[in-house]
């Protein structure tokens, strides 16, 4: 990895970077909270350090490997001189893309949860083999990009899930108070139910919290309506399912529990400013 002294000097032309930073270059551009500008995932491959990911604070050693989001804000502090990662970066509009917002969705609360996990001796090998492997391709023009980078970065997501589920350790558990904790399990609570429920009363019967609580809650932790939160799933399904596959605008509507077209267009225009039929048309 060549040295790079700001996150502006990275290529903007790539979808996807890997590498070896055998210079301890990343833990220089991370010296100080920078948000993150797209999707990073980072293998410790020898030392130590403590990292902070979105105002919570992680140890990772050697066989750590982290995984940071979009928009999240992320800083490496007390790093031993020896401290080298392996590290693979995505674009955030790739790694925000309806496509791969489907697709990894149910990861997603885990990983928020537990964003940094460490590695048996063999997953850590077999981590270390595909970061070469990508490395090497990645050298060839333009071989890892466009929905191939979706893909890593999916195959990513799912294995560093995974292995959190099969991680029983609680030591890079993220603590929450009581909002936060609303917060998680609503998400959690969303992911199972949004395709057939939109209804604020029905999220805040299953949380046993009254609808006026519930919200204000949600407004004060996030910024976030909770009717905008619910949505947010909603519109990446559906412009998930418009884009990657050949399902009727009806069978789409449908699919989403709507009532009929007329209703699934006009929710679909109030949050993105066009029809469905505009956004599956859209080069």
């Amino acid at each position: 990895m060549r040295r790079t002294t700001s996150l502006n000097h990275l290529p903007t032309d790539k979808d996807f970077i890997v590498g070896f930073d055998l210079i301890g270059n990343i833990k220089s551009l991370f010296s100080k909270a920078e948000e993150m500008p797209g999707c990073l995932f980072l293998l410790c491959m020898q030392g130590s350090c403590t990292v902070t990911i979105h105002l919570h604070k992680f140890e990772i050693t050697k066989n750590c490997i982290a995984m940071i989001f979009p928009g999240h804000f992320f800083c490496i502090t007390d790093a031993s001189p020896d401290c080298r990662f392996a590290f693979a970066g995505f674009d955030r509009k790739l790694a925000e893309n309806p496509m791969l917002f489907t697709r990894a969705i149910k990861y997603a609360p885990l990983l928020f949860e537990r964003p940094v996990i460490k590695l048996e001796d063999n997953a850590f090998s077999v981590f270390i083999d595909y970061f070469k492997v990508l490395i090497k391709a990645s050298k060839l023009d333009d071989f890892l990009q466009g929905e191939q980078a979706q893909t890593i970065c999916v195959q990513f997501i799912m294995a560093v899930g995974n292995l959190s589920k099969q991680n029983n350790g609680i030591d890079n558990k993220v603590h929450y108070n009581r909002n936060e904790e609303i917060v998680k399990d609503l998400v959690k609570i969303i992911i199972d139910n949004y395709k057939t429920e939109r209804s604020i009363s029905f999220y805040a019967d299953k949380m046993h919290l009254s609808p006026q609580h519930l919200s204000t809650t949600i407004k004060k932790t996030t910024g976030k309506t909770l009717t905008d939160i619910i949505s947010s799933f909603v519109i990446r399904d559906a412009q998930a399912k418009l884009k990657s596959t050949e399902l009727t605008i009806q069978e789409i509507a449908y699919s989403l529990n709507f009532p009929d077209i007329s209703f699934f267009g006009k929710y679909f225009k109030r949050y993105t400013g066009m029809s469905p039929k505009q956004f599956r048309n859209m080069e």
